[in-house]
């Protein structure tokens, strides 16, 4: 099998990462824009030994998972990568995702694993979106390129109002200060808006049932979002944040408990005192490996742990369970429908 060579196949599943995978005299081949139960022709763009990538050609007979009528321009725009794919099937998709990287990259049992809780979003959830202008063209990039592709009126990616006005750069769908937190435009900040109230929630309860509520240390803690509900439940709160601007943010939303420090999180994390309680909300890479073991060595009662890629979180849960931790739950939070994106909200306790 070359590049260029074109052949038909039929997924049988999607994988982490978003592509579905199907399998030519045993080889995977891993294609994008098609989905399990379709019959496409594919273009190889990539050739290794153990596997291949391929682009879809064209769709020979569509999947059942596949939706009625799905935003016009799904197969170019770079804005998503699902949205031709039945909201239920992208939800089921993502658990199987979340569970088999727990398996193959955590070695975790699956009939072991606390049950996984899903949280669907709406629609439109973007609360802040980049669209990029080329000439008359206003929009997202197409999948792999930088050229622009015209916002679709049916886009159900970015907010309401600007789907009908859209407008070149950062666009915000509400005014700061959002929940009642500072914000900056150069600052990270949770991008759906549908689920913000959601997430405090859901981190709140796992840090409320906490039995002990001395201290409690909130890891890449941006603006401060997390640190709020923290600083109602613990005495003192700590919260580590590496970039300047989001810690400058978090000066206006902090408590009179919270302490606040600028210092990268696998520097700071060297010097870390025991506490009852961490938070970590890591980037796409994951904590790095300092940065776990310091958790699990010095955190007395429980972790709780967001994460945005399903692969390093099962890198880091498998660390923290052979450090003397239980997983304790697991929520999917759809932060991003219409895409392969997974977020995971877990709680973890020292086993027995």
């Amino acid at each position: 099998m070359e590049i260029g060579d074109e052949i038909t196949i039929e997924p049988v599943e999607l994988v982490a990462g978003g592509a579905a995978l199907a399998r030519v005299d045993g080889l995977p081949i891993f294609a994008t824009n098609v989905y399990p139960g379709d019959r496409a022709r594919v273009r190889i763009t990539e050739a290794k030994k153990g596997y291949a990538r391929a682009e879809l050609v064209s769709i020979e007979s569509p999947s059942p998972l596949r939706r009625a009528a799905p935003c016009p321009i799904a197969e170019e725009c770079g804005g998503c990568d699902w949205t031709a794919l039945r909201l239920d099937v992208q939800l089921e998709a993502k658990r199987r995702i979340l569970t088999e990287s727990l398996r193959r990259i955590g070695k975790f049992d699956v009939s072991a694993l606390p049950p996984v809780t899903i949280h669907p979003s709406p629609l439109n959830y973007r609360l802040r979106s980049r669209l990029h202008r080329d000439g008359d063209a206003v929009g997202f990039y197409a999948m792999q390129s930088h050229r622009v592709v015209p916002l679709s009126s049916e886009c159900e990616v970015v907010g309401l109002e600007l789907r009908a006005h859209p407008v070149e750069g950062e666009s915000w769908e509400v005014a700061s200060p959002i929940l009642g937190y500072h914000v900056a435009h150069d600052t990270f900040f949770q991008v759906n808006r549908h689920l913000l109230g959601t997430m405090l929630r859901l981190v709140g309860d796992i840090a409320a049932s906490t039995p002990v509520k001395r201290t409690a240390v909130d890891l890449y803690s941006g603006v401060g979002f997390f640190s709020r509900p923290l600083a109602r439940l613990f005495e003192r709160v700590t919260a580590i944040e590496g970039a300047r601007d989001s810690h400058e943010c978090a000066k206006a939303n902090a408590a009179p408990n919270v302490k606040l420090v600028n210092a990268p999180v696998e520097v700071w994390i060297e010097e870390m005192p025991r506490t009852d309680f961490v938070f970590l909300d890591p980037p796409r890479s994951g904590a790095k490996r300092n940065v776990i073991d310091s958790i699990a060595q010095k955190t007395n009662e429980r972790i709780c742990f967001l994460a945005c890629d399903p692969v390093t979180f099962a890198r880091d849960a498998s660390r923290l369970t052979a450090s003397g931790w239980r997983l304790r739950t697991l929520d999917l939070l759809d932060l991003f429908p219409n895409t392969h994106h997974v977020e995971t909200l877990s709680s973890f306790d020292r086993a027995p």
